[in-house]
């Protein structure tokens, strides 16, 4: 079901994130008519070293279109000395969605409204599990309109499964995230098949074998 599902989303759909594996891409860019800009205010200058030793500020991150703030995300930990869209890890993404049978393309903002590395910040919390991560999209069209929809991990429709960022855990699924995980989460699925036919092309082989060994004899 899964694999009927992303062919029809590749049948309907071209997807491109913009700042996928962290191309750091410019916080500013320009679709159509409309002007799309990310930027933060620090909360203070003092920084915090995350469990992979990046070192981080916290900061209010403001999302804007026409120099008009639509978004702000409070308390998010910003990368220090990294460049564009990478300062903000995968809490900020950019896409642009084109509709195969109208030609017609949009530019999607993608938010997570939770979910922050915790470990991060000073109250040293826990992560937020991954099915109570919450997403906010701002969906820019051609011709100027925008359009807020908020979505969760565990609900969410076809188009915007194809719009969250992979994680550590790998890509999110619609059915499941079995196809799209890493090959660690990935691997039982496949074992016992990959078993069976290894085991029926090593009885094949043998019986082959066995009859050419008693046409030589």
């Amino acid at each position: 079901m899964e694999k009927v599902y992303d062919a029809e989303m590749n049948n309907k759909y071209k997807i491109i994130e913009l700042n996928e594996m962290y191309k750091g891409i410019p916080t500013s860019y320009q679709f159509s008519n409309s002007k799309i800009n990310v930027y933060h205010k620090l909360k203070d200058n003092q920084t915090y070293k995350d469990p992979w030793d990046y070192v981080i500020n916290l900061a209010d991150v403001y999302i804007s279109i026409n120099d008009e703030t639509k978004e702000v995300l409070k308390n998010y930990p910003v990368k220090v000395g990294q460049e564009g869209l990478n300062q903000y890890t995968h809490y900020v993404s950019y896409w642009i969605v084109e509709n195969k049978k109208t030609n017609k393309q949009s530019f999607v903002i993608v938010l997570q409204k939770n979910g922050a590395r915790q470990k991060e910040l000073p109250n040293g919390e826990g992560f937020v599990p991954q099915e109570k991560l919450k997403y906010l999209s701002l969906t820019i069209q051609e011709d100027g309109a925008v359009t807020k929809d908020s979505f969760t991990y565990k609900n969410k429709n076809k188009l915007q499964t194809k719009l969250i960022p992979p994680m550590n855990f790998g890509g999110a699924g619609y059915y499941t995230d079995a196809w799209f995980s890493y090959p660690i989460f990935f691997f039982p699925f496949i074992y016992p098949f990959l078993t069976t036919i290894l085991g029926l092309i090593l009885i094949l082989v043998s019986i082959k074998y066995k009859v050419l060994f008693n046409k030589t004899t």
